[in-house]
């Protein structure tokens, strides 16, 4: 997953660009972005034999306080949160997608104060030092790293732009008959995405559109 699709997750999540930033800023300083980073130092096993041994139930991945992930994660009732989290969905606890719902899933639920924060404001230094202080917690608060890693990653990142749920609300084109076809069927569960016009394929899905919604 690349720094990208991190930020549309959490986008996609609920947070401001701020507070995406903020969290991203943070898990740079804290595992260079690497998902399935295990603490230097504290192991012996690389990151991918580390991994592995977890997913096998092969290590005291609980106990061990190796920090782990994109966040670092350490603390054992977190690492078995994760563990679980990432074993009810049925991937690998590395997996980058489900650490980023992890980390909203605590943000949410374990520091609702930050959560406001995060979904509110459009301050990326205050995200930032919140996710530090309040979420993190690092044995030193190195802010101001923490701060230049988020307006990096302001620079480099480009909007999220969250997909079209209802066709009443988008902005049509000036010769909108096919495309706003093309729309309804998506709201109704019949076309991935309003673009991208194929005569063959769009009949096709166009029939049975029309053949659903005569039997209705």
């Amino acid at each position: 997953m690349i720094n990208q699709e991190i930020y549309d997750r959490l986008r996609a999540g609920g947070l401001t660009r701020a507070g995406a930033l903020g969290v991203m800023g943070n898990m740079m300083a804290e595992s260079s972005m690497k998902p399935n980073i295990a603490q230097r130092g504290m192991t012996k096993l690389s990151d991918e034999q580390y991994t592995a041994a977890a997913d096998n139930n092969l290590i005291d991945f609980y106990i061990d306080a190796v920090g782990y992930g994109l966040c670092q994660w350490t603390y054992s009732t977190r690492k078995k949160a994760l563990l679980e989290f990432a074993k009810k969905r049925g991937v690998s606890v590395g997996d980058p997608a489900m650490q980023v719902d992890f980390c909203l899933y605590e943000l949410k639920t374990d520091c609702p104060a930050l959560w406001t924060t995060l979904t509110s404001s459009d301050d990326i230094a205050l995200c930032s030092d919140m996710v530090c202080s309040q979420y993190e917690r690092p044995a030193v608060n190195n802010y101001a790293a923490r701060q230049n890693f988020a307006r990096k990653f302001a620079d480099e990142i480009t909007e999220y732009t969250p997909p079209i749920k209802d066709p009443v609300s988008a902005t049509f084109p000036p010769d909108p008959s096919v495309w706003v076809l093309q729309l309804v069927m998506q709201f109704n569960g019949y076309w991935e995405k309003p673009t991208g016009h194929k005569s063959k394929d769009f009949f096709k899905k166009l029939r049975e559109f029309v053949e659903d919604m005569e039997g209705c």
